[in-house]
Formats: C-alpha cells, sequence, structure tokens
C-alpha cells in the first residue's frame, strides 16, 4: 500500500515538475513578444511628425490668391467710385426715385408676408439658396429692395465687387442710379431690370432663374460707306466711318 501511495505521490511531483518547465520556456517568449511590441509602439510614438512643408505651401499660395484678389476690388472699387461721380445729375436722380420706389415696395412685402417668402422668390434669380441670401440680409443689415437692386446691378457687371462693397458705396453717400453708371450699366435699362426682378419678390412673377438684362453703358457703333467714285472707303463725320460712344443711356 505504502509502495502503491508513493508511486502516485511522485507521479503528481513528476507532472507538476513538466508543467513547470513548460510553462517557463514558453514565458519568456510571450514577455518578448510583448516587450518588442511595446517598444516599437513606444518608438513610433517619439518620432516627431515630418515637417509640412506641402501645407505651408498651399497655406502662402492661398494668401497669395486672398492678396491680389483684395488689390483687383480696391481697384475696381476705386474705378467704380471716381465713374459713379461722373453720372449725369438729371438721369440719374430719375432711375434712383423709381428705385427708391421699387425698394419700398419689395420691403413692404416682406413686411407682410415674411423674409423668408421674399428670399424664397428671388434666391434662384441670383444663383443662390433662400439660406444663404437671408444670411447676407442679415450680416449687411439692409432691407430687402436695396439687396435685390444690388444683386441686379451685379449680376449684369464685369466685376470683381460683392453686394458688400457695392453697400460701403451706397452707405458713403453714392445713389443706386451713380453706382450702376460707376459700373458701366446704362441707366436706361436698370429700372426696368430692377422692376422686373422686384416683381419676382413681390410676387407678381415667377422667377426664371436668370436677372434681368441690363447692358454696357459704352455702346460704340461704325458704319462704312464706299465711294463708287474713287473705289475706296472713305472716313469721314458724314459720308465715312461714324463712331460715336453713348454713356449711361
Amino acid at each position: 500500500m505504502k509502495s502503491i501511495t508513493g508511486a502516485l505521490l511522485g507521479g503528481v511531483l513528476v507532472l507538476a515538475s513538466v508543467g513547470t518547465s513548460f510553462g517557463q520556456v514558453r514565458d519568456p517568449a510571450a514577455s518578448g513578444a510583448a516587450s518588442t511590441t511595446t517598444g516599437t509602439q513606444s518608438t513610433l510614438e517619439a518620432q516627431p511628425p515630418a515637417a509640412p512643408a506641402q501645407v505651408h505651401a498651399e497655406t502662402q499660395a492661398q494668401t497669395a490668391t486672398t492678396a491680389e484678389a483684395s488689390v483687383d476690388a480696391n481697384a475696381a472699387l476705386k474705378t467704380v467710385r471716381d465713374r459713379a461721380k461722373g453720372a449725369p445729375a438729371k438721369t440719374r436722380e430719375a432711375v434712383e426715385k423709381k428705385l427708391t420706389e421699387i425698394s419700398k415696395e419689395i420691403d413692404a412685402e416682406a413686411t407682410a408676408k415674411g423674409h423668408a417668402v421674399v428670399a424664397d422668390r428671388v434666391a434662384a434669380e441670383f444663383g443662390m439658396t433662400s439660406e444663404t441670401l437671408m444670411a447676407e440680409q442679415n450680416t449687411l443689415n439692409t432691407g430687402w429692395g436695396d439687396l435685390v437692386i444690388a444683386h441686379t446691378l451685379l449680376a449684369n457687371a464685369k466685376t470683381p465687387l460683392t453686394t458688400e462693397h457695392l453697400f460701403s458705396l451706397h452707405r458713403s453717400g453714392f445713389g443706386w442710379g451713380q453706382i450702376a453708371y460707376g459700373l458701366n450699366l446704362r441707366l436706361g435699362e436698370v429700372t426696368a431690370a430692377v422692376k422686373s426682378e422686384g416683381g419676382v419678390a413681390t410676387g407678381l412673377t415667377k422667377a426664371d432663374g436668370k436677372a434681368a438684362m441690363i447692358h454696357s453703358g459704352a455702346r460704340v457703333g461704325a458704319t462704312t460707306k464706299t465711294s463708287a467714285a474713287a473705289g475706296k472707303t472713305s472716313v469721314g463725320a458724314s459720308s465715312g466711318v461714324g463712331v460715336g460712344v453713348k454713356l449711361g443711356q
């Protein structure tokens, strides 16, 4: 009996010894792997990020573009301001009187029906969303009538200026007729165009997605007349090439 018990006890001790040895063999490898992984992560985390050369270059390019656009806008603003001062007084006063009436009608519609209604009607005419147009109206702190006038002029002018620039001119004392003249637009067509957009704003007509047209104020016409006797083209005020420039008509 003692022999059997001793044998069993010896077997248990042998198995325990083998298990301990096996664990000791495997643990160093696992420990080494974990140590290697931790070391790798620490190395990666310790490395500083690469210098953002591309980001720096893009930032410089954007800054240069913004500065160039600012210079262009300032030059254009000066040109418009200088030219606006030469607007024919009688014509521009008549235009501004009518524009004021149209502006008041649009403002009255916004008061009666709501700003969102007017914005929904005219936004598409100027390639905008109603939300963007309402945000602009709020930022500029202006009435809807003047905002429609400003956008109608800008939609027809070849200029880098924005509505903000036009309102800075208007608030410095320039009337909308003067500003239109400064933008080289025909004063004789300004009233009709603004009235058309005013009809959209007040719900009298439906938007078609296109701002009413105002042509350039500079109009150049030329005619030629050939002299049969001489067989050549003669140039002159009465029988040759007549060139006339008509501004603000």
